[in-house]
């Protein structure tokens, strides 16, 4: 972060303009250009076609907010700007994908886009501690993405980038060679699945999610159809028998304690005593992106009455339901962690 005196910094962070100008900066790819050689207000507005002045204006500001450096001109010469590491994860290349996720023009951040109104009732989410994005939208989140099919396409791709990252790490860092049968609660198209039963030949597995996205995942699990089923239903109601272990990703922050509690309270109903389940989130006490972490933490307030959770939160959710935490390990993925619980303490 930027460093000045109290009041510029209470100033620059309360400012609409500072998100404001840090998106036009992505959109016009400015980090990019300059990194480039394109280092001087005039040879940036030639090539994002914009207005001189007023671009210079936009650069002084985010140079003040730590995205750039500025180096005075020589007598009769122009200012030229250098990237800071800030500016640096606003690069195309930069494995974080910061620069898509803010720019204004990307025709993939339609779902980013449709956040931004609900963010903007963050005050009646805190005065009520219930979700406003129907205030927003005229719908609840789920019912808008239906809704609205080119918004569901977004929120799919950023759930599946997501995803790319995690699936594999997770194939890996679990020891899946002393699992059966996987049951993947609320497991989305099967991606997930059908990585894990490729990667352990012997492992068995179920898929439970709603009906219509069922039909989705049909496809996508046909190579392994043989040792997986499909069944349709709610997690909040009885799961499907036979699971040695009940793997929930990307799934518990969506839902308020209790009914997160629920569905945890559905897979210890499922488990035999020594059972698993493993849960795939981001934690807010990882250590690592805590801005994200917290971040993420808002939006399912404003989206959903989620939250975020710590390990310990985790542990309290489990116990309450007759599970014991007993494995913890942070994925490479920054934020996520793989939590075990296990149905009657040690296994």
């Amino acid at each position: 972060m930027f460093r000045q005196d109290p009041l510029n910094t209470i100033l620059a962070l309360g400012s609409g303009f500072t998100p404001t100008a840090v998106r036009v900066t992505a959109t016009l790819r400015l980090p990019d250009l300059v990194e480039q050689g394109h280092r001087t207000v005039s040879a940036l507005a030639a090539e994002t076609g914009t207005d001189e002045q007023s671009l210079g204006r936009v650069l002084h500001y985010v140079s003040l907010l730590g995205l750039f450096t500025r180096t005075e001109a020589p007598k009769g010469g122009e200012t030229a700007y250098e990237l800071t590491d800030v500016g640096r994860v606003l690069l195309g290349d930069h494995p974080s994908n910061l620069r898509r996720w803010l720019d204004y023009e990307d025709a993939g951040r339609a779902m980013e886009a449709r956040f931004e109104p609900a963010i903007g009732l963050l005050m009646e989410a805190v005065r009520t501690g219930a979700p406003v994005y129907e205030q927003a939208h005229g719908r609840p989140f789920w019912a808008d993405l239906e809704a609205h099919p080119d918004i569901e396409k977004s929120f799919n791709a950023g759930i599946a980038r997501i995803a790319g990252r995690l699936v594999p790490e997770l194939a890996r860092i679990y020891d899946w060679s002393t699992v059966r049968h996987v049951v993947d609660v609320g497991g989305g198209n099967g991606s997930l699945l059908l990585k894990l039963l490729t990667e352990h030949p012997a492992l068995r597995g179920t898929l439970l999610e709603l009906e219509s996205v069922v039909e989705e995942a049909r496809g996508t699990v046909s190579p392994v159809a043989a040792r997986c089923e499909l069944v349709a239903g709610s997690f909040f109601d009885p799961m499907p028998a036979g699971g040695d272990v009940y793997l929930i990703a990307n799934t518990l922050h969506n839902w308020s304690d209790r009914d997160a509690g629920r569905i945890l309270g559905r897979c210890a109903e499922a488990l035999e005593p020594g059972g698993r389940v493993v849960v795939v989130e981001r934690l807010l006490d990882s250590g690592k992106d805590p801005v994200m972490a917290s971040y993420a933490d808002l939006l399912m307030l404003v989206l959903l009455g989620g939250r975020e959770r710590s390990q310990d939160d985790l542990r309290a959710l489990g116990g309450a339901v007759g599970l014991t935490l007993t494995h913890a390990r942070k994925f490479e993925l920054p934020g996520h962690w793989l939590i075990e619980f296990t149905k009657g303490g040690t296994r």
